[in-house]
């Protein structure tokens, strides 16, 4: 049996993971991510695959320093985005073949709590899986000892993650269980897969908060419609300084330098509003009717901004 992985179900279980668990966030607060995976079975025993189309992430552990066993409950708007997703993958001849979940900073393997859950999917569907995923696994590429105070195992190429079934759902929560082969595709090869995610986690850590979202973007968007404004306004200054001091024939290439400067800024600025885009499908299922129109309304100032550029580099050559 192997379990087909593209490139966006990664990035997703990735970024929906390390948006609750970074270095910006104490280790202490780190917290687990839960969703469920979408896809397809193909072939029967040995030769059966599951391909995965969708990782939706669901919900996140609630923090509770003081609590004995980690408090991971989904809320009733929970289950309705579970029933929202498997309708709308059952139109596309889809449905829900698994589950996901992180373990930041701690092993990847499956504690009685997973495998009870596994076992409600898989007792439902016999070829369902659990992926577990350890960000710092990815990181560091290490493997985390079963106990304290053996040695940890160095790997190399790992994607912080594994796939697990159960071997006997007859047994109930005392199932053992086992890991899947897995394919990830989008990719070369599994080292440019390591190395991308690692790459990838950079900009979710620095660019998808887990609070504070609308803020977030609200507050980039105004920083860089105010610093566009200012390189538009200063090279216009410069232009009459030029002027001013008898170096008119200079204007040309100042202008043409200045124009340069501002199209790659707005290039830079461009690349990051497609990152807030993309951001938006890692959201928690039950965020997303709350938080993308006010995402889109924030983006919408940029866009109206850019629209403007092209005729106030025009006045300012006009000018001079």
């Amino acid at each position: 049996m192997t379990i087909i992985i593209p490139k966006k179900v990664y990035f997703t279980i990735i970024a929906s993971s390390v948006r609750f668990a970074n270095q910006r966030i104490p280790e202490d607060e780190w917290l687990e991510v839960s969703g469920v995976l979408i896809g397809k079975n193909e072939g029967k025993k040995k030769k059966a695959k599951v391909i995965l189309s969708e990782a939706y992430p669901i919900m996140h552990q609630e923090l509770d320093k003081n609590a004995v066993i980690d408090q991971y409950k989904w809320a009733d708007e929970d289950y309705l985005a579970l029933s929202i997703i498997d309708d709308e993958a059952f139109s596309r001849d889809e449905f829900t073949v698994g589950w996901w979940h992180s373990h930041p900073g701690f092993k990847v393997m499956m504690s009685h709590i997973d495998i009870r859950t596994t076992l409600s999917y898989q007792q439902n569907n016999p070829l369902a899986i659990s992926l577990v995923f350890n960000p710092i696994r990815l990181i560091r590429q290490i493997e985390l000892p079963d106990k304290k105070g053996n040695p940890i195992i160095q790997l190399k190429n790992d994607p912080g993650f594994k796939i697990y079934r159960l071997d006997d759902v007859n047994k109930g929560i005392q199932a053992s269980y086992h890991e899947v082969e897995y394919e990830l595709e989008g990719f070369n090869n599994r080292e440019e897969a390591v190395s991308q995610a690692q790459k990838f986690i950079i900009d979710v850590t620095n660019f998808f908060p887990k609070e504070n979202v609308t803020k977030r973007y609200d507050d980039y968007v105004k920083e860089r419609i105010n610093q566009l404004n200012s390189m538009l306004v200063g090279t216009e200054e410069y232009l009459k300084t030029l002027t001013r001091k008898g170096e008119k024939n200079r204007v040309p290439e100042v202008l043409e330098s200045q124009k340069k400067e501002i199209r790659k800024y707005v290039a830079e600025t461009f690349i990051k509003i497609e990152n807030i885009k993309e951001y938006m499908d890692y959201l928690e299922y039950k965020e997303r009717e709350r938080i993308i129109p006010l995402v889109n309304e924030i983006l919408s100032k940029w866009d109206q901004a850019i629209s403007k550029l092209n005729g106030q580099l025009d006045e300012i050559s006009k000018k001079f």
